[in-house]
């Protein structure tokens, strides 16, 4: 079976993460614009959101401009994803497990090793707790 590997910010972060993230990987970089975005937050609430995300190493904080974009790491593993497929022999028993052509992944060590295979060179096992990963089952359509 040919499968593709794609993540998602893990289910340990709150709804304002969540936001926040999916403002940013869909481009918009400001913060004040992302905060005002997030109104019914606190402040409080949207800067705590904000220092977890950074602290994770998921997102960076231009302070000057005050501009957020993704990490490197975030990049890169998007970039992996995107671009690599793999043939797979899974067991039917997990493949039995697969929802729609997905299978969740949330053990972590199962993470770590997905994140080796996809960058072997660079170390991101600190990232498998932030991020779930799931295998897709890849279509004859998904080739482009």
């Amino acid at each position: 079976m040919t499968v593709k590997i794609d993540f998602s910010l893990g289910r340990r972060f709150g709804v304002v993460e969540q936001t926040i993230f999916r403002l940013v990987l869909n481009g918009l970089t400001d913060a004040k614009q992302i905060s005002d975005l997030l109104w019914v937050f606190s402040d409080v609430v949207i800067a705590k959101a904000f220092r977890r995300l950074v602290n994770q190493q998921i997102i960076r904080v231009n302070i000057e401009s005050h501009k957020l974009s993704l990490s490197d790491a975030i990049v890169a593993i998007i970039e992996m994803c995107v671009n690599t497929s793999y043939d797979l022999d899974m067991p039917d028993s997990l493949v039995e497990m697969m929802s729609d052509g997905h299978l969740l992944i949330t053990d972590v060590n199962t993470k770590e090793a997905i994140l080796a295979q996809l960058l072997p060179d660079i170390k991101l096992a600190f990232l498998a707790r932030s991020l779930d990963f799931s295998i897709c089952e890849r279509g004859e359509m998904d080739e482009h």
